[in-house]
């Protein structure tokens, strides 16, 4: 009997296969297997996993059990496959399923395309082979093992309804979804168990739930009481404060590529010398702290001293929130005028409107430069050429003008995942026994490193130097999950930090000291405000200086996993680190910076 025939036979007898529903609650259990390969197994121990599953499959159902078409399920469990490898995708770079306000900004993955596939890992593919089988069994099936319609539906709705409000009755007694939900959020183990736990659908819901909640009065005296308890910002004593600051951020850049030889070939000479100098302040154990934001957020955490949002990026849900920048404070201590330079669109993570937010005079983007040398799908300025012509724009007079005290915000696009080079711009090789991205990464390190190096070589003989902080650090880690299978590799074993580092290195600092404890992105911004005497400025951020003697080595992760020396740390400071993130989402999702005057 042909294909054609078996179909017709199933929905003119008004037969239906069990085996399409089937196929869609394997779905749910592979999704729940590889999500939890990258969090943790705990909630196959937990009948919320298989009890919600199995609710949502008999609602995935529907079209199936009323059209009697497997063409319908075929439809759902297609639109289930992409929805499903996608969150995997998001979660492998972001650490979260993808939010409810992020899905608005779709159109963005066109520019980061080449970011986005070199996420898909093999098991993806297992979600479309189980669509096939699926269908391949669906008109394989022994005819015994089919059931009338009549008697589906009855007992199919039946049992919908029944398993819908057994399921609603344990959340209520519980105290209901979305306080479970969020004690799971805050959860130092478990905040990443949702989605297997409750399914996508649960995690949206959620989403939207948080959108329309309203701060409690409980909530506004925990805020209180936590930045109550922060240590005051302490000018030290004895400094010469800078007036200008220039920071770079360097897209991906991470610690371990500094000081490495591979293959006899030095990664960054650039860098690695001005780490030498008497005058440098190095912190090689900077542990990322961006989220859903990812370059947005780093500019969150260094600019305002603000952990990013548990959930989405902030500047799009809240792009024109008060916010207490360092740009600010150089205006109001410093009169100084601040730019931002950067090869992006300014609808790029609406860096726009959230530049505008942060203080920022003078927007110089994609627009304003020219494409000489092209990076990637999204053909942005290289490193090389961005900085040559940053040069041009401040000796024509159209970046720093003379006399004025600038802070400028540089942000460099190279090192973007995958990693990418053209062949032509190359400037160092490795043999085959260097993993293919780890050789991607190096070799577009030491382009970069090249590219800064020259740039700081011209900065030297700027009049204006020896008032002027160069910073330059990682807006965040690069590697994302291709880190654990680098780290045991024969090449990257020993070589490539197992720990998501990235560097902040103050060129003509005040203070020049190693500091080799961890710290947080979040710890850059106060110690920053140290740095250019900017302390009595209205908001220090809810990190620490490293400058204060009293900081602890330590710094919390986007999976809330606390890094560093917490041997020596007291159950209270722990304590207050993992509500650090918690209280830095309310005070932007509530706007509660305005009320700092």
């Amino acid at each position: 009997m042909t294909v054609g025939k078996q179909e017709r036979n199933v929905t003119d007898n008004k037969m239906l296969s069990v085996i399409p529903i089937a196929g869609i609650f394997f779905k749910f259990l592979l999704f729940n297997a590889i999500w939890c390969y990258y969090t943790t197994f705990t909630p196959f121990s937990c009948w919320e996993s298989y009890a919600t599953a199995f609710v949502a499959t008999l609602l995935l159902s529907v079209p199936y059990i009323l059209t009697r078409h497997i063409a319908a399920g075929v439809l759902v469990m297609s639109v289930l496959d992409i929805w499903m490898v996608a969150n995997l995708m998001y979660y492998r770079t972001y650490f979260s399923a993808i939010p409810l306000s992020s899905y608005m900004l779709a159109g963005n993955l066109a520019d980061f395309l080449p970011s986005v596939t070199a996420s898909l890992r093999w098991c993806d593919w297992l979600f479309p082979v189980s669509t096939v089988v699926t269908v391949f069994l669906t008109f394989r099936i022994d005819c015994r093992q089919k059931i009338t319609l009549r008697f589906r539906r009855r007992t199919y709705f039946v049992l919908l309804i029944f398993s819908c409000a057994l399921l609603s009755i344990n959340l209520s007694v519980r105290g209901g979804f979305i306080a479970i939900y969020r004690a799971l959020r805050s959860s130092a183990h478990q905040h990443a168990s949702g989605p297997p736990l409750y399914t996508l659908f649960g995690t949206l819901y959620f989403d939207y739930a948080e959108e329309l909640s309203e701060l409690t009065e409980e909530q506004e005296r925990e805020i209180h009481a936590w930045l109550s308890g922060r240590p005051p910002l302490v000018p030290v004593p004895d400094i010469e404060c800078r007036d200008n600051c220039i920071l770079i951020l360097a897209e991906s850049l991470e610690s371990w590529v500094l000081n490495l030889t591979v293959e006899n070939q030095e990664i960054t000479p650039y860098l690695n010398k001005l780490l030498k100098e008497p005058s440098t302040l190095y912190a090689p154990h900077v542990l990322t702290q961006v989220n859903g934001g990812r370059s947005i957020d780093a500019q969150l955490l260094m600019l305002v001293g603000l952990l990013p949002l548990q959930t989405g990026a902030y500047s799009c849900r809240f792009p024109f929130n008060t916010y207490h920048t360092l740009p600010k404070a150089m205006k109001e201590l410093k009169g100084a005028r601040n730019y931002l330079l950067t090869v992006d669109k300014t609808k790029t993570w609406n860096q726009g409107a959230v530049a505008r937010s942060f203080g920022i005079d003078t927007i110089i983007s994609y627009p304003d430069f020219r494409m000489t040398e092209t990076f990637g799908n999204r053909k942005r300025l290289g490193d090389k050429a961005f900085f040559a012509q940053c040069r041009e724009k401040i000796e024509k007079g159209e970046v720093w003008h003379s006399g004025e005290n600038v802070f400028i915000q540089m942000v460099t696009y190279s090192g973007h995942s995958p990693f990418k080079m053209p062949e032509s711009l190359k400037t160092v090789h490795f043999s085959n026994r260097v993993p293919e991205i780890m050789a991607d990464y190096m070799t577009v390190a030491h382009y970069t490193d090249e590219a800064i190096g020259k740039f700081v070589e011209y900065l030297k003989n700027h009049p204006e130097y020896e008032r002027t902080m160069v910073v330059i650090t990682g807006d965040h880690e690069g590697l994302a999950d291709h880190r654990k299978e680098l780290c045991h590799t024969k090449a990257g074993k020993g070589i490539i930090s197992e720990d998501e580092f990235t560097p902040f290195i103050v060129l003509n600092s005040p203070v020049p000291i190693h500091y080799l404890k961890v710290m947080g992105q979040i710890d850059i911004y106060p110690t920053l405000l140290n740095l250019l005497g900017l302390e009595k400025f209205r908001w220090s951020g809810i990190g620490q200086s490293i400058l204060d003697p009293r900081k602890p080595g330590i710094a919390i992760s986007p999976k809330r996993k606390i890094e560093g020396d917490t041997l020596h740390i007291s159950a209270d400071e722990l304590l207050r680190m993992q509500q650090s993130q918690v209280i830095s989402d309310r005070i932007i999702r509530f706007d509660k910076l305005k009320d700092l005057r």
